[in-house]
């Protein structure tokens, strides 16, 4: 579905509509995403790089290494800028920092926030003729779909884990390793340990997947963005898994809102009285500046 919005009423009003299409109370989480122009696709910065002299489309494994590459020369220069970067085995922390700073990473940004995805959407000047989009996600019906871990409980059943992981989780460690390093099961029999067993049923399980996931670490940006994750372990599209269960008769876990280019300057009015700025999304001097230059009609 694809619902047009003019208002906020309308706009929280057809939120409350995709949360009621979930059958438990505690699984109604919704997560958003904004996008200044309705054509973006919904995919994760390192799908998003253009690499130099290379073929249109790249396979997972392609794509992991072009990551790699990003990753390791990122870590090799952190360590002359900053004494407090992350331990060198701390990989979720690693990949939430680049991601943080703008390197094409597997991880695509969501929020908590129905307002901070409608600022992201309709702030933007250069796309202010362009319609905008908002996703609308639920983070624990992606995870069940994904079947990213079984567990089995006392009476002997086997049922499907569908809660949202933080990135410290096991799961999440698996899923984002090949960003950093590339896993093969030694040929070697002799040196095979137990744990490297365990470690690639884990990692040929998670392979082509996607899991929703929390941030490991809050600064001033990460709280104020109520931000979050999704780790896209493939180059499979979340809107073509949606739209594969709903054609099977599922009611899927991901929903979209149009904002017409016409309604940006009044609903971005709307979240200014609402204290939704330009320096509340980035609490930071420069975002300061924005706003008060924005409040007395100054170009910048």
């Amino acid at each position: 579905m694809c619902k047009e919005i003019n208002d906020i009423k309308e706009y929280l009003d057809y939120i409350e509509e995709f949360q009621n299409k979930f059958e438990y109370k505690d699984k109604k989480l919704v997560w958003y995403r904004g996008h200044a122009d309705k054509e973006w696709e919904l995919i994760p910065s390192i799908q998003r790089a253009k690499f130099n002299n290379d073929k249109e489309y790249l396979d997972n494994e392609e794509l992991f290494r072009k990551e790699r590459e990003f990753v390791n020369t990122f870590m090799s220069k952190a360590v002359m800028l900053d004494h407090k970067k992350p331990n060198i085995n701390d990989y979720a922390s690693w990949l939430t920092l680049m991601q943080h700073y703008g390197m094409p990473t597997r991880l695509l940004d969501w929020t908590e926030s129905p307002l901070v995805a409608l600022y992201f959407a309709i702030s933007y000047r250069k796309e202010e003729k362009k319609d905008a989009i908002i996703f609308l996600l639920n983070p624990y019906e992606l995870n069940k779909n994904q079947q990213l871990e079984d567990y089995t409980d006392s009476n002997g059943r086997k049922l499907q884990n569908d809660f949202v992981y933080n990135m410290y989780h096991n799961t999440i460690y698996t899923m984002v390793y090949s960003a950093f390093k590339r896993w093969e099961l030694s040929s070697n029999i002799s040196i095979r340990t137990p744990e490297d067993y365990k470690f690639n049923y884990r990692y040929c399980k998670l392979y082509d997947k996607i899991a929703a996931c929390y941030p490991t670490h809050y600064d001033g940006r990460v709280y104020n963005q109520y931000s979050a994750f999704t780790v896209h372990n493939t180059m499979k599209k979340l809107e073509n898994i949606n739209n594969e269960l709903i054609n099977n008769d599922s009611k899927g876990f991901l929903d979209k809102i149009i904002i017409p280019s016409s309604k940006k300057k009044i609903l971005l009015n709307d979240l200014k009285i609402m204290g939704i700025t330009d320096s509340y999304i980035f609490p930071d001097f420069q975002h300061l500046s924005n706003n008060i230059l924005d409040d007395k009609g100054i170009d910048r």
